[in-house]
């Protein structure tokens, strides 16, 4: 190509005497200085050249710059361009003979592949090649329709292999090797048709690979033809049953199935159905056969186990997790929800009175999420109800009552924490047993429960070898109780009379004790429920200090130590009065505390309540000192016998000395001549020496001796509370009662005006605190009727209206 010559030179500039290099291109085209004569002509900042022949649409502008760097002229290198044709002449398209011509060599490696002759296979790469050009020359559905009629032989050939020998003979083990050798088959073919695979099967088929091409051809040909798929089902479910039964089976082959089946998309839908319809069979038979024979514990250890190998080995062994779930519902429900109402009926009870907890607990762990834990439930609850009814139904039982309510409820309560976790639900149901049983003998469970409670309070009698430690855990097991009580008002006045002995004859094992029963009681049923409880320890505060006075006053006055409780009569319970005549000494001793109270309160009465008193006697017997302790009506007796000159004394003589009735003394004689310590002795002739009779005499015990250096004597049970003294705390309560009734009528009357008969015994049952009977509602309405303090409705008389 010839390059374009500029019309004028470059202006030589002299550099000195220095010559001009020949090594330097000239570069006169590109820095023409032509004269302004010389037009037209392009400007230095303006001048283009471009490429030839081709004209390129890139323009390369001059470049301003001093023609001089240094000494040397600057010199400007010019890229070297070279353009080469991209675009050569296409090729002719490949004609149908030509395909198959190049086809034949593919061909033959899928026929080598499918033989599983190693010898005779073609060379992997060049196929590979072919495949890819034929894709490349738009032949490409061409190669994938052979491609797939050629596995389509193979699979029919696979049909026949299997179908040439009987279906029971080794059919999963046939199946198996066809399917894992037909699988590794479809990889190898895969990477030769690697360009087929990719770029054409995904777009342009419902296949996602050729691997699925060939697995789909499979199903269609020979799992989904002549019942084939589900007598493979069958014979895997038929597997799965032998092992049920306890025989071997090829877990491997079982497992490479139901992969199979899963690859094909028949898991799910097919196998699944099948096999947990076959397993609710199964396990019906089994629990209708199994619940006949053995116990009820052994049936539930075999549920259980059977629940643990279907839902963790067989689901580990060869079936999908995604089972799991459904296959633990339904062998759960076959062996245990069928069966539960048979396994309550015939073992529940038999498991709860021996304390079987790994059973229950299982049983329990069964049910859970299930409508049939109900039953379980109700089936508790009605076994706490009968069991304690056997425990209080017995009057006879009622001095071990509340013993045995404990030991009880101490084993519901192990039962519930061991085998019910603390189900809340089932903690209702114990509470509501509990209290259905507990009232149904009236006051009888609150008397018995205060006295319980005394026993644990007050100082014992007679101190025992292995005495039981009572601390505040004891006592709040004891008060649980008391929850369960509705006739809480009982408990309340038998506790108070309770406690009133122990504070008054100085029978408190523990005031600390004391305390935490009241914080108890105060907390389950409120302020008021305690008030007059705290009042009587307030008054016994009072009683201390002003003893502490009295001691200061008599210094010179009296030398026999006295300690005086005055108690405020409204708060206390009421005794009846013991009469006694009491030694010169000890009445003189009351009447200098009369003087010193009187001048210290004036207006105010004293009344000596002589039954609730006590005394410490110092005894010197041959065989050591002791120190006793008695009531004031023992230890007058006692004194009795200081007279040397009195060895014997009759019954009679006795009582004319202490002016004190016949039944009191006869009480209070046998506490001291009988029981664990004889302080003196029944020297009457009749055998039967622990029953005093009126005709008996009695001396004093020189020989008494204790191991003790503390005695202390039983209370006479003549002037402990008697039956009358119960039946006027009976008396109280229902009193109370009926007060706390009428106050109930008028509040809901004078907040509803008017109400129905039903309405308002609804009303009633729901605000009142303790049992009540319709009939006492009726008879406190007709009361307050009488009283005008409500009246029935004239055009309605089942309807009440209040009257203001």
């Amino acid at each position: 190509m010839s390059k374009p010559t500029p019309k004028a030179g470059l202006k030589k500039r002299k550099m000195g005497s220095s010559p001009v290099d020949p090594t330097q291109r000239r570069l006169d085209r590109f820095l023409s200085t032509s004269s302004p004569s010389q037009s037209p002509s392009p400007s230095p900042s303006s001048y283009l050249v471009k490429n030839e022949p081709m004209q390129l649409d890139s323009v390369v502008p001059n470049i301003k710059k001093n023609p001089m760097l240094g000494t040397y002229r600057q010199q400007i290198i010019l890229p070297k361009i070279t353009i080469a044709d991209a675009d050569p002449e296409r090729q002719a398209e490949l004609t149908d003979a030509n395909f198959e011509n190049c086809w034949t060599m593919p061909k033959k490696l899928i026929l080598s592949i499918f033989s599983t002759d190693n010898f005779n296979r073609v060379n992997y790469i060049t196929a590979s090649q072919i495949s890819m050009g034929l894709c490349r020359f738009g032949k490409s559905e061409q190669v994938y329709n052979s491609l797939k009629q050629e596995i389509e032989n193979h699979v029919q050939d696979i049909k026949k292999s299997l179908m040439s020998k009987p279906l029971n003979s080794n059919l999963l083990s046939r199946l198996n090797v066809h399917w894992d050798t037909f699988c590794q088959q479809l990889t190898i073919i895969r990477t030769v048709f690697m360009e087929l695979d990719r770029y054409y099967i995904l777009p342009n088929t419902k296949y996602k690979s050729i691997s699925q091409l060939g697995k789909d051809l499979f199903s269609e040909l020979i799992m989904e033809k002549d019942n084939f798929l589900h007598v493979v089902i069958a014979e895997v479910i038929h597997q799965i049953k032998v092992e049920r039964d306890g025989s071997k089976i090829n877990i491997r082959l079982i497992q490479d199935i139901l992969r199979m089946l899963t690859d094909q998309s028949y898991y799910k839908s097919e196998f699944e159905p099948r096999f947990l319809e076959s397993t609710n069979l199964y396990y019906k038979e089994e629990a209708n056969r199994r619940i006949g024979y053995g116990t009820i514990p052994e049936y539930i250890y075999h549920a259980a186990g059977r629940r643990t190998q279907e839902s963790e080995e067989r689901v580990k062994n060869y079936l999908n997790p995604d089972t799991k779930q459904a296959l633990i519902s339904v062998v759960v429900d076959r062996l245990v929800y069928a069966k539960t109402e048979t396994i309550i009926e015939n073992g529940f009870e038999a498991m709860m009175d021996t304390d079987m907890y790994e059973p229950l607990k299982i049983f329990y762990e069964l049910l859970l999420q299930s409508p049939k834990m109900n039953l379980l439930r109700s089936a508790f609850g009605a076994y706490v109800k009968e069991e304690g009814m056997k425990i209080i139904k017995d009057p006879k039982s009622d001095p071990t009552m509340i013993t045995s309510l404990l030991i009880f409820k101490r084993k519901i309560d192990n039962i519930l924490k061991s085998c019910f976790n603390d189900d809340v639900t089932f903690v209702n149901a114990l509470k509501e047993s509990f209290e259905q049983f507990i009232n149904t003998r009236g006051n009888k469970p609150a008397e018995l429960l205060a006295k319980h409670l005394d026993s644990k309070l007050k100082i014992p009698v007679k101190r025992q070898r292995f005495q039981e430690i009572v601390d505040t855990v004891s006592l709040d097991y004891i008060l649980t109780l008391f929850r369960y009580i509705q006739t809480k008002d009982a408990f309340e006045a038998y506790f108070k009379r309770f406690l009133a002995k122990r504070l008054l004859m100085d029978r408190s094992a523990s005031s600390e004790l004391e305390n935490h029963v009241l914080v108890n009681l105060k907390a389950e049923c409120g302020p008021e429920f305690t008030k007059n409880l705290e009042s009587m320890f307030t008054d016994v505060q009072i009683s201390a200090d002003l003893t502490n006075e009295f001691k200061e006053f008599k210094k010179e006055k009296s030398r026999l130590p006295m300690t005086v409780k005055v108690i405020a009569q409204a708060t206390w319970p009421s005794y009846s009065l013991l009469d006694i005549k009491l030694p010169a000494n000890m009445m003189a001793s009351q009447k200098l505390f009369e003087n010193f109270y009187v001048n210290k309160f004036n207006g105010r009465k004293l009344v000596w309540q002589n039954r609730l008193s006590s005394c410490s006697i110092v005894a010197n017997y041959p065989k050591g000192r002791k120190e006793i302790v008695a009531s004031l009506a023992q230890a007058v007796i006692l004194f009795i016998f200081n007279d040397a000159n009195k060895k014997t004394l009759t019954f009679s003589k006795i009582q004319t000395i202490t002016a004190l009735a016949k039944n009191d003394l006869i009480g209070l004689l046998t506490s001291l001549c009988t029981g664990p310590y004889k302080l003196i002795l029944n020297t009457s002739s009749t055998s039967d020496k622990d029953t005093v009779t009126p005709t008996d005499s009695f001396a004093y015990n020189a020989d008494f001796e204790s191991a003790n250096q503390k005695v202390r004597i039983p209370p006479a049970t003549s002037i402990e509370p008697t039956k009358d003294e119960e039946k006027d705390v009976e008396k109280k309560v229902h009193i109370s009662r009926q007060h706390q009734l009428e106050a109930a009528i008028v509040r809901i009357m004078k907040a509803k005006k008017t109400s129905t008969h039903n309405a308002l015994v609804d009303e009633l049952f729901k605000e009142l605190k303790y049992p009540v009977q319709a009939d006492d509602i009726k008879k406190r309405i007709e009361s307050l009727i009488d009283r005008d303090y409500i009246i029935r409705d004239p055009e309605d008389h089942s309807s009440y209206v209040y009257q203001s």
